[in-house]
């Protein structure tokens, strides 16, 4: 993977004619609409072991797909939306983190059946409560609101947006920029930073997904920013385990455990000092190759 510019090639063309776009950006809205409708049924129904992830992973792409074109539009319906769709995922954090520890201790040769059960009790209890929520949404209201919304952005878009004017290209670049800056000047031990970081990452992530669907492909820039996303999020992820283990547990006897841990985040830091650094290095070169 050479991590070609491509989002700047297509950022130029969408320029000049946005309606290449705009179509690719309406059947993307709607399938991701369907897909979170259809994984919200999933959670309910216990369909499958990823249920809760595929569906804040949903909201996640939808939450991008309106920002997409709010710069255009300050319609009230698209900001009920994303309200919406962000208070899903607030009630779903603590499910989402009691199966994502869950997995990792499941998956290590040391294993205690008190911790497993510990864990497997939060993760029920905090799924239930997402459920509950659930049941209590008129899913039928939630897909009202989310196509009001893409009428009037789209609308608004077609209204508003000049020919030849670099609107997007601008956007894609403060942003990355915004997020590399942070970045170089992060303290590596400040996870709750880094986080912050991996979520403005995976915003990006989910934009140039939306443009490879002019091209009906995957980006370089997508694969390069998940790679990104992935590393800092394991990071947290076992930061987070391992307070909640010394908290919670006599670290006498989680020894071997927290060993473990330290062991994956020093090669998580390793390719946070190394990887990560690297994959934005070559992101920035791109762009700055296309602004000379």
């Amino acid at each position: 993977m050479d991590g070609g510019p491509e989002v700047n090639k297509l950022l130029n063309d969408i320029s000049v004619n946005p309606w290449m776009f705009l179509k690719e950006y309406i059947e993307y809205f709607e399938r991701i609409k369907h897909r979170l409708l259809k994984n919200i049924s999933y959670v309910l129904d216990e369909k499958g072991v990823d249920t809760v992830h595929d569906m804040r992973t949903s909201c996640r792409r939808i939450e991008t797909s309106i920002d997409f074109l709010e710069g255009f539009s300050k319609h009230e319906s698209s900001k009920k939306a994303e309200k919406k769709v962000n208070k899903i995922l607030k009630i779903s954090n603590k499910s989402r983190d009691y199966k994502v520890h869950l997995d990792f201790l499941k998956k290590i040769e040391w294993q205690d059946n008190e911790l497993i059960d510990y864990f497997e009790k939060k993760y029920s209890k905090e799924k239930e409560k997402l459920k509950s929520y659930l049941n209590s949404l008129k899913i039928s209201e939630l897909d009202n609101l989310l196509e009001n919304s893409l009428s009037f952005l789209v609308f608004d878009f077609i209204q508003n947006f000049q020919i030849n004017d670099p609107y997007f290209a601008n956007l894609y670049i403060k942003e990355f920029k915004d997020v590399y800056e942070e970045f170089k000047s992060t303290d590596r031990s400040d996870y709750r930073k880094l986080h912050k970081i991996r979520i403005k990452i995976k915003n990006l992530r989910y934009k140039t997904e939306i443009f490879g669907a002019l091209k009906s492909s995957t980006l370089p820039e997508e694969d390069m920013f998940k790679q990104i996303q992935d590393i800092l999020g394991t990071h947290h992820d076992l930061i987070v385990l391992k307070k909640k283990l010394v908290k919670k547990f006599q670290e006498d006897n989680i020894i071997a455990l927290l060993k473990e841990i330290d062991k994956e985040l020093v090669q998580l830091q390793g390719k946070i000092d190394v990887e990560v650094n690297e994959i934005f290095e070559k992101l920035y070169n791109n762009i700055s190759s296309q602004e000379a």
